[in-house]
């Protein structure tokens, strides 16, 4: 069973390869690899199992980083890209929020959605 068991498990193992994050229209050579690596890596830690799609990447301000961000939602689908914000400097995410997060100013968490959204529209809209 064992000799069975071991060639099985390699051949489903390389059916199945490891994606490995990456920018899809290669804006991450506007910003060098380290910055790009460091957003990879901030956006993995917030959406790593919604299988993130990144473009669009461009310096800001600073250390800031502008960019967008589509992930699956529950039915497995992209919902669509979305901007987002990053900090390098001290490792802050934020992806701008939609319409419907945004409609009661009494709901928690508003105050750092309005905060997401007014940095991008200052650093990240010409």
């Amino acid at each position: 069973m064992a000799i069975v068991a071991l060639p099985l498990a390699a051949l489903l193992a390389g059916a199945m390869p490891a994606r490995s994050q990456k920018v899809e229209d290669g804006s991450d050579a506007a910003i060098g690899p380290a910055a790009a690596r460091t957003v990879l890596d901030l956006i993995k830690q917030r959406f790593g199992s919604l299988d993130p799609k990144v473009s669009v990447l461009r310096k800001a301000k600073g250390a800031w980083i502008c960019g967008s961000v589509n992930v699956k939602n529950r039915e497995g689908l992209y919902s669509g890209e979305r901007g987002f914000v990053a900090d390098l400097s001290n490792g802050f995410f934020g992806r701008v929020p939609d319409g419907p997060e945004m409609l009661s100013s009494r709901s928690e968490g508003f105050e750092e959605r309005e905060r997401v959204r007014q940095l991008y529209f200052d650093l990240c809209l010409d």
